[in-house]
C-alpha cells in the first residue's frame, strides 16, 4: 500500500512545483510591468531620469528655496532624517518645540547655521482633508521661515476614529495608509536627493532626541547592513503574540 502512496504523493509535489514556478514568474512579471506613479503622483521608479520622479521632487521641494536644495547637495550629511507629520495646529506645535529643543544641539544643519552639521531634519507632510486637500497658509508660511518643510503631493487620510492627539490608540485605516505613503515617498525622494548621505532615517514629531550621542552612535556604525530603530514589534505586538523587538 505504500508503495502506491509513493508515486502519488511525488506526483503532487511535482504540480505544486509546477504552480510555484508559474506564480512567482507572474508576479515578477506584474511587478516589473507595475506604475507606482499612477496613484496620486507618487514617485515613479528610483532613477534620476524617470520623468514622473522628477515632477514629484519638484512638487516636494516647491516651497524650499532653489539656492537651499543646491546648499543641500554640496553637504555630505552622515543622517538625513524626515519627520512624518501634518499639517494642523497640534502637529505644528509639536514642530515647533522640537525646533526649540533638540534641533538646537551642535551637529543639526538648520537654516541659521547655512544648514551645516551632520544631521539634516526635515518635516514630511501631506495635504490635510481639513484644509480641503491643499497646504493652509499656516503652513506655508512655516515653510518660508525654516525652509525645512517637504510638501509631497499626496493627499492625507481622513480620521476614522475618536482618538485624538496624545491619546493612545489608532486614527483608523485611511490614515494610516497615508502615513506609510508619506513613509515611502519619505525614503524614495531622499534616495535621490541625498545620495552622499551616510544614513537616511525616518522618525516621529513628539520624540526628543539626544542629537550628539544618536550622532555619535552613528560614526562607529559600519555604512551598510545597519537598521537602527524600531523593528517590527511594539508592547501591543507582544499582547497579540506577534514577534518583534527593540533595537
Amino acid at each position: 500500500m505504500a508503495k502506491t502512496k509513493l508515486p502519488t504523493m511525488k506526483r503532487k509535489l511535482r504540480r505544486v512545483a509546477v504552480l510555484l514556478i508559474l506564480f512567482i514568474a507572474v508576479t515578477n512579471l506584474l511587478y516589473l510591468s507595475f506604475d507606482i506613479a499612477d496613484d496620486d503622483g507618487a514617485p515613479g521608479p528610483n532613477n534620476l531620469r524617470h520623468p514622473r520622479a522628477a515632477a514629484v521632487d519638484d512638487a516636494a521641494l516647491a516651497h524650499i528655496p532653489r539656492r537651499v536644495v543646491d546648499t543641500w547637495s554640496r553637504r555630505e550629511y552622515l543622517i538625513v532624517l524626515g519627520i512624518i507629520s501634518m499639517d494642523n495646529e497640534e502637529r505644528r506645535t509639536r514642530r515647533n518645540l522640537q525646533r526649540s529643543t533638540c534641533w538646537r544641539f551642535p551637529g543639526v544643519a538648520t537654516r541659521a547655521n547655512d544648514f551645516t552639521g551632520a544631521m539634516l531634519v526635515l518635516y514630511v507632510l501631506g495635504r490635510h482633508p481639513s484644509h480641503g486637500y491643499e497646504y493652509s497658509a499656516a503652513l506655508l508660511e512655516e515653510a518660508s521661515q525654516w525652509n525645512d518643510v517637504v510638501a509631497l503631493p499626496m493627499n492625507e487620510g481622513r480620521v476614522t476614529t475618536n482618538k485624538t492627539v496624545g491619546q493612545y490608540g489608532d486614527w483608523g485605516d485611511e490614515v494610516d495608509v497615508g502615513m506609510s505613503r508619506k513613509v515611502y515617498m519619505w525614503f524614495d525622494l531622499a534616495l535621490r536627493l541625498f545620495p552622499n548621505a551616510r544614513c537616511i532615517a525616518k522618525g516621529d514629531d513628539d520624540m526628543f532626541l539626544r542629537v550628539p550621542l544618536f550622532v555619535a552612535h552613528l560614526r562607529l556604525l559600519p555604512r551598510r547592513g545597519i537598521y537602527m530603530g524600531l523593528h517590527v514589534g511594539s508592547p501591543q505586538y507582544k499582547k497579540m503574540a506577534l514577534p518583534g523587538n527593540t533595537l
